[in-house]
C-alpha cells in the first residue's frame, strides 16, 4: 500500500520530470553550481581522508542536482564516503546563505507590492486564515528555486550562533542494512564545520533494530522523555496525544533519522513540522523503484542514491511482476538512461589477484587497488591456498524432495576436507572466525552446516560463517570458499547464472577466495566460462582427481 501511494504522490513532487524521464533538466552546467558551502577546516579534512572518486561523489552531493547517483562497488568504502557526505551537508550552510566575509541575511525576493505581499505570507502561512498547518502549508518558491524557504520577505540573520542545519533522513531496503550505517555513525561519529568528531542527534525509525542500536531507536528514546517528564503532573492521563507529541519533538530535533524504505511512509512522518533537507538511500539498488519513492512523498531537496547495479537486486517472488520489470531499481533505471554516476573506483578489501577478475568483468576495468593489499599472507605458500583458486569438482547434484533448493555432497565433502587442511596448516585461523563458506543455495548451506558440525564439533558455528550469497551482500572475511552446486550434463545453473550474484559471491574475500564448481556445467554461461578461463591462465585451476 505505501508502494502504490508513493507512486500516486510522483505527480506532486518538484522533481517529477526527472523521475519519469530519468534525464536531467539542465545542460548547461547550472545543475553543477554549488548548494552548499563547506566550511574550510571541514573540507581540509575531506581532502585529506577521502581518495579522488570519494571527493567527488561528495562534491557532486554539494551540487544544485535533485539527484545524486553514486556508485559504490565492493570494498570501495561507500558507507566512509556517506559519513563524509553527512558530515558536508550537516555542517555547511545553503550557498545563498553565505557571502564573503561570513555569514550574512538572506537575499531578498524581488519587490512586490502590498496585495502580492499579503499573498505570499498567506501562502506560507495558512493558519493566519485558520486552517491547519500540517494539512495546508507548502513552501513558498524562493528567488532562486532551489532553497524556497518562505522568508524571503523577512531576512533573518545567519551567524555563528544560529546556524543553518539540514535536516536528513537515511534509508535503506532491509534492517540489517539500515544498522550498518546507523552503527557507524555511532561507532565513528561525524566531523563539524572545525573538523571536530562528534555523535549528532540521530532516531532510528521502525522495528527489528538490532540491540546495539538500542539506545538511539524511536522507543527508547521516548521512554527517555518520558522517564523526565513529572509524573505528578500528569497523574496517569497520558494518552495517544502524549507520544505523538514527544515522536514529532524527537523527529524534529534529530539531525538525522533512520528508517527503512518501507517504514519512511508510517504516519508518524505526518507530524512531523519540519521537512527534510536531504534523503539519502543506501543499497538503492537493491529496493524496487515504487520502495524508493515513499522516503520522497514527505518532501526533499536533494536525493542520494547510493548502491550498485552490478551486486544484488531486489528479491522479487512474483516471476509475473519480475518479467514487466517491477525488479528494476530506481538507480538502475536512471543508470541506464544515462544520467551521471559517480562511480567509487579504489577498493580496499581484496588482494589483486582477487580484484582483477571482477574489476575487469562488471566494472570495465576502472576498478583500483589500494595500497597494501598485495601483502602475502602465510597460506599463500600453498598453491591450492592462493588468492584466487578454482577446484573443478565434478560431484552430483540433486534436489531435496518438495523443495526448489539444489544441493551437492560431493562439494560438501571437498569443502569440509579443505577447510580441514586449512586449519590444520594454519591454525591461526581457528583463533578467529575468519573464514567464511557460502552458496547460492539454502539447502547446501544447511548440510554445509550440518558437516561442519559434526566434523568439528558446536566449536565451528563460532570458527566457520556459512551464509546464502544473499546473505552475505556487504560483509567480508579473510578466507571465503564458495560451493556453487551445479552440476548436470544438461548444462542447466539456473540462478547461479546471475552475474550480480557471482559478483557478490567472489568479492567477499580480502586474502584468498576459493571457488568450487564443476568447470564444464558453469562454463556454459559467459562469465562464468571467463572465470574458469582466467583461472587457467593464472595457473590457479585445480581438478579434483576421482
Amino acid at each position: 500500500m505505501r508502494e502504490f501511494t508513493a507512486m500516486h504522490s510522483v505527480a506532486s513532487l518538484p522533481f517529477k520530470d526527472l523521475i519519469l524521464s530519468a534525464t536531467e533538466a539542465h545542460k548547461d552546467g547550472d545543475d553543477q553550481s554549488r548548494a552548499w558551502n563547506v566550511p574550510e577546516p571541514l573540507m581540509d579534512y575531506l581532502k585529506v581522508n577521502l581518495n579522488d572518486s570519494q571527493l567527488e561523489a561528495v562534491n557532486a552531493g554539494l551540487s544544485r542536482r535533485s539527484f545524486v547517483l553514486i556508485q559504490g562497488p565492493p570494498g570501495t568504502g561507500k558507507t566512509q564516503t556517506i559519513l563524509g557526505l553527512l558530515s558536508a551537508v550537516l555542517h555547511s550552510a545553503p550557498a545563498r546563505m553565505q557571502i564573503k566575509g561570513g555569514f550574512d541575511v538572506l537575499k531578498h525576493g524581488p519587490e512586490l507590492d502590498i496585495d502580492g505581499k499579503r499573498a505570499h505570507w498567506i501562502k506560507a502561512s495558512p493558519w493566519l486564515l485558520g486552517a491547519n498547518p500540517r494539512d495546508l502549508i507548502m513552501p513558498v518558491d524562493g528567488d532562486d528555486g532551489f532553497y524556497p524557504t518562505g522568508n524571503e520577505l523577512k531576512p533573518e540573520i545567519v551567524s555563528s550562533n544560529r546556524k543553518y542545519r539540514a535536516h536528513v533522513l537515511v534509508c535503506a531496503p532491509s534492517n540489517s542494512a539500515l544498522d550498518e550505517i546507523v552503527l557507524r555513525v555511532l561507532k565513528t561519529g561525524i566531523r563539524d564545520e572545525n573538523n571536530n568528531t562528534y555523535n549528532p542527534k540521530i532516531v532510528r525509525i521502525g522495528v527489528k533494530a538490532l540491540h546495539s542500536v538500542k539506545a538511539v531507536s524511536m522507543d527508547y528514546l521516548i521512554q527517555q522523555k518520558l522517564s523526565g517528564v513529572d509524573r505528578t503532573l500528569d497523574g496517569g492521563r497520558r494518552g495517544a496525544g502524549e507520544y505523538d507529541r514527544i515522536r514529532a519533538s524527537i523527529l524534529d530535533e534529530a539531525a538525522i533519522v533512520f528508517s527503512t524504505l518501507s517504514f519512511s511512509g508510517s504516519s508518524i512522518f505526518s507530524r512531523m513540522t519540519r521537512a527534510f533537507d536531504v534523503v539519502i538511500i543506501d543499497e538503492a539498488a537493491q529496493a524496487v523503484e515504487p520502495a524508493t519513492l515513499i522516503p520522497l512523498i514527505h518532501g526533499c531537496r536533494q536525493i542520494f542514491l547510493v548502491g550498485d547495479p552490478v551486486q544484488l537486486p531486489a528479491t522479487v517472488i512474483s516471476q509475473t511482476a519480475q518479467k514487466l520489470g517491477y525488479g528494476t531499481s530506481l538507480f538502475k533505471r536512471f543508470q541506464a538512461a544515462g544520467f551521471p554516476v559517480q562511480m567509487l573506483k579504489i577498493q580496499y578489501r581484496m588482494h589483486p589477484e582477487i580484484s582483477t577478475f571482477p574489476s575487469k568483468e562488471f566494472y570495465e576495468g576502472v576498478l583500483q587497488d589500494g595500497e597494501g593489499l598485495s601483502r602475502k599472507r602465510p597460506w599463500h605458500s600453498y598453491s591450492c591456498f592462493g588468492p584466487f583458486c578454482f577446484f573443478d569438482v565434478d560431484g552430483i547434484e540433486s534436489q531435496p524432495s518438495g523443495s526448489g533448493s539444489w544441493v551437492n555432497q560431493d562439494e560438501v565433502e571437498f569443502i569440509t576436507l579443505l577447510y580441514h587442511q586449512l586449519a590444520l596448516r594454519y591454525p591461526e585461523l581457528k583463533s578467529s572466525p575468519e573464514v567464511g563458506v557460502i552458496s547460492p543455495y539454502r539447502h547446501q548451506v544447511k548440510l554445509l552446516k550440518d558437516s561442519f558440525r559434526s566434523t568439528f564439533g558446536d566449536q565451528s558455528r563460532e570458527l566457520i560463517d556459512v551464509s546464502t550469497v544473499d546473505g552475505f551482500q556487504g560483509r567480508e572475511k579473510e578466507i571465503v570458499i564458495f560451493s556453487c552446486v551445479r552440476c548436470n550434463k544438461e548444462q542447466k545453473i539456473g540462478f547461479v547464472s546471475d552475474f550480480r550474484r557471482m559478483n557478490v559471491a567472489i568479492t567477499r574475500a580480502k586474502s584468498a577466495v576459493l571457488v568450487v564448481g564443476s568447470a564444464s556445467t558453469l562454463k556454459q554461461d559467459k562469465h562464468w566460462n571467463n572465470l574458469v578461463e582466467s583461472a587457467k591462465e593464472r595457473n590457479c585451476l585445480f581438478k579434483r582427481i576421482t
